[in-house]
């Protein structure tokens, strides 16, 4: 009992002024009442209104096995929330005038290869730059190190990539990762600091943020850190540290004490303009992702029931991270958790309570009052079709079920498509995200809520005997990540393995190309030499796009 009068002591401590009324207080306080117990891990949240914390609090507990509750100083691992500072940091010393943002990058880091094209640093910052995204390498070259020294492995994956994902500044790349390493390395050329020595000089000791570090070596001991935990059911948790540790640029922990004090700085000056500025390709269109980076400060800009929000989300291991603002009505809240694989709900719910008479939509869509037109069946009927997208290797399928078009991911969830007009659907789904495929000729457009689309080509499916499949079989290997896979029949199905990374099923789309079940392989196409034999597949995924696994030749009388 005494643990737990001190823990609820604790727990619900606010710390800085408060200007939210009582009643509100109360309603703050209930949207936490599932977690606000000491046999639950922790979460913290902070609301801000203009650049004012109006509520801060902790629930639960950092530490379960010694029911060591939480509190507003306690550190989490933020995940995506970290990008924020490598792109404020690299505007820092724009604005110092050290750098330029249409630099080469080579001009700070001579060490990476000379591609075919120049990569900028406004490429990196708005993820145009083609360069392959070090975690899909990290996993298809089975390194998955929980020791130090991985900043320098990625730029050694880097500096063995022979060509780009694509010509820099044309496309957008969603998965783009390894550009924040090469920001903060760039940081480090300039200031002739590390990284995270800079934040601390530059933006965390001048804000009073003594619970925000940036960690580089996982066998670094913190202190008052939550403990990350799986929820495995039936009120047990397990230990849950992520099967891989980040990189230290990106490897940031924080407390939601200074989080808040973070935005609280941002929000009251000029660099708030700077960072929601939105990134766009070189010809100047603006880039509209689905669900990745849209501005500077490397977040989000959306929609939440018709008004314009701006977010990001991270997960790792057992924490998570979110941020959700809200521009015109001056909103931010974040919500920091140890135990939870999606905290959103929670942060969303709080904002809601102050935005009730903001929102523009209802909270779910009700597609009863949706306008649409009446097709009939048969041409209905020339949308049916299997689809593949070829960027993110994404395979999908439109078809008609008792009159009504569906669409569906492979092995996904069915969903019923609203006719609005003769090539544009609505998808029906829970919530207030309005997802459309429209048809373009041939192809099929797939978006939310205004976004760019994501294409699907029309494609004849495949299927492979056995006897087939084994055309495919062998080993293959790459040499800009010194790695290799065998690929073998396995009872009617085609397998990639790794000692290091385990096996993947692969199941065909069409002639030459599959898709994976692991995302770092969601794809593989092959290629065939001018006798028709295979030499080789090119991996299908955005972040490493022309990859390429060469087949070793059998040696006579070997297998």
């Amino acid at each position: 009992m005494k643990v737990h009068n001190k823990f609820l002591l604790i727990g619900c401590l606010v710390l800085l002024p408060f200007t939210a009324r009582a009643n509100d207080v109360q309603a703050f306080d209930n949207i936490f009442t599932d977690v606000n117990s000491p046999d639950k891990p922790a979460v913290a949240v902070a609301l801000l209104k203009k650049d004012k914390v109006i509520y801060q609090k902790s629930f639960g507990s950092a530490n379960l096995e010694y029911k060591a509750a939480a509190t507003v100083d306690t550190k989490f691992q933020v995940d995506t929330l970290a990008w924020e500072f490598i792109a404020y940091a690299t505007l820092l010393l724009e604005d110092q005038g050290k750098i330029r943002l249409d630099d080469d990058i080579r001009k700070y880091l001579p060490e990476l290869p000379v591609f075919d094209h120049q990569v900028t640093i406004n490429h990196l910052l708005s993820s145009t730059d083609g360069i392959y995204g070090y975690k899909v390498l990290r996993s298809l070259a089975g390194w998955e190190s929980k020791t130090a020294g991985q900043q320098q492995a990625v730029m050694q994956l880097v500096k063995r990539q022979k060509s780009l994902n694509f010509r820099p500044g044309t496309e957008f790349s969603p998965g783009g990762n390894t550009r924040l390493i090469l920001l903060a390395n760039i940081v480090e050329a300039v200031s002739g600091q590390s990284f995270d020595a800079f934040c601390k000089t530059h933006i965390f000791e001048p804000l009073g943020m003594t619970n925000t570090l940036f960690v580089y070596d996982d066998q670094t001991v913190l202190g008052n850190v939550a403990v990350p935990y799986r929820d495995a059911g039936k009120g047990v948790y397990k230990l849950d540290y992520g099967s891989s540790s980040a990189a230290g640029p990106v490897n940031l922990y924080a407390s939601i004490k200074d989080l808040a004090t973070w935005r609280s700085h941002v929000l009251s000056r000029a660099e708030a303009s700077r960072l929601d500025r939105p990134i766009k390709l070189d010809s100047g269109v603006v880039i509209r992702d689905i669900s990745s980076i849209s501005i500077y400060g490397q977040q989000h800009a959306g929609k939440e029931r018709g008004i314009a929000k701006i977010y990001q989300l991270g997960s790792f291991g057992g924490y998570a991270s979110s941020i959700f603002r809200f521009p015109a009505q001056e909103i931010t809240v974040i919500v920091l958790s140890s135990g939870l694989a999606y905290n959103g709900s929670y942060g969303m719910r709080l904002a809601a309570t102050l935005l009730k008479n903001d929102f523009l939509e209802e909270e779910t869509i009700d597609y009863s009052k949706i306008k649409r037109v009446a097709l009939p069946p048969e041409q209905l009927k020339k949308f049916e079709g299997n689809y593949w997208n070829k960027e993110r290797g994404i395979p999908a399928k439109a078809y008609v079920k008792n009159g009504v078009l569906h669409y569906s991911r492979v092995e996904g969830t069915e969903r019923v498509l609203i006719p609005l007009d003769e090539t544009l659907f609505q998808m029906q789904i829970d919530g207030d995200d309005h997802y459309h495929i429209k048809f373009v000729g041939q192809n099929m457009h797939f978006s939310m809520s205004g976004s760019d689309p994501i294409i699907f080509e029309p494609h004849i499916p495949a299927q492979y005997t056995r006897t087939e499949l084994a055309q495919f079989a062998g080993v293959f290997y790459s040499d800009e990540l010194n790695s290799s896979f065998v690929l073998e029949e396995h009872n009617g199905i085609l397998t990639a393995s790794n000692i290091r990374v385990g096996q993947i099923k692969l199941k065909p789309v069409k002639k030459d190309v599959f898709y994976g079940d692991k995302s770092f392989m969601a794809g593989v196409q092959f290629k065939r030499g001018k006798n028709n034999d295979v030499l080789g597949f090119q991996v299908v995924v955005d972040e490493a796009r022309n990859l390429e696994f060469k087949k070793i030749p059998t040696v006579a009388g070997t297998r």
